[in-house]
């Protein structure tokens, strides 16, 4: 099972593909600054389907 810190360098990594996660972000993905923060399997996956969806260059993610 993956740590906190796996799950913090994959947020990380999949912003710095689109730039920045900015307030806008957050209302428009659902994910709240503590999910954001302290991120688990559930937060990367909402994260990934937001971003897929607003962002065309996310093809490398895909399971």
């Amino acid at each position: 099972m993956k740590d906190l810190e796996e799950f913090r360098k994959e947020r990380d990594l999949i912003i710095s593909e689109i730039g920045e996660f900015d307030e806008e972000d957050f209302v428009r993905s659902g994910i709240s600054l503590e999910e954001y923060t302290n991120p688990n399997e559930e937060t990367i996956k909402k994260l990934i389907e937001y971003v897929s969806r607003e962002y065309d260059q996310t093809s490398i993610y895909s399971e």
